[in-house]
């Protein structure tokens, strides 16, 4: 079964190079296009896309604004946020629910893992943005900010923030991954989250990341 992929992007030659490089893979398809985000609004309707890969910064309905709308109106539909921007909007996307966020930059073979995560449920932040993210976590550690979460649940939600699957979150904190997989359905019952991508957004809205 293919990955259905919405390409959103108000350039075309940018278009057709992503097209190329995932209709390469045999478990990618690009099911629409579309140049600006009340396109994107309307394609997503018709192409029934698990994900969308959204520019996020077009004429008219800008990026931030797009990914609400299509996670509002198609809340199966994951948000892969593709930018020249590097960090400038990744904090206010994820709040707002994108799946991932990677730069334009990025290599061919980064930004099919970043396709393959997404559709997985696991969030997805290109190495080049992982120090943004850490950052904040630790201004929020310094700030001493009263957490729902535990600090071994803090230091395991940065990880998954940052794309890290169970085996590797327990090797960077010298755990077992059976401690892992606990800690991390304690933090979906504690953010009301059905998976990665959810926890990481309403861990961004409620000031933990």
């Amino acid at each position: 079964m293919s990955i259905r992929v919405l390409l959103v992007d108000d350039h075309p030659v940018v278009r057709e190079g992503v097209r190329r490089i995932l209709e390469r893979e045999r478990d990618m398809e690009v099911c629409g296009e579309a140049s600006n985000g009340e396109e994107a609004l309307l394609k997503a309707a018709q192409c029934r896309a698990d994900i969308a890969l959204l520019d996020m910064r077009m004429p008219g309905l800008g990026g931030i604004e797009t990914l609400s709308r299509l996670r509002q109106g198609f809340p199966q539909l994951k948000v892969l946020c593709l930018t020249l921007y590097g960090g400038q909007y990744l904090t206010q996307a994820i709040a707002a629910g994108a799946s991932g966020y990677i730069i334009k930059e990025a290599s061919s073979e980064d930004l099919l893992s970043a396709v393959r995560s997404v559709y997985q449920g696991r969030p997805f932040v290109h190495a080049s943005l992982s120090g943004k993210l850490l950052d904040q976590f630790a201004s929020l550690v310094r700030e001493g900010k009263r957490s729902i979460l535990s600090q071994r649940e803090l230091d395991i939600m940065r990880l998954v923030a940052l794309g890290s699957t169970n085996k590797e979150i327990a090797g960077r904190l010298y755990l077992s991954e059976t401690t892992v997989k606990r800690e991390v359905r304690s933090i979906f019952d504690k953010l009301d989250a059905r998976d990665r991508a959810e926890a990481v957004s309403m861990a961004y809205q409620k000031g933990l990341l």
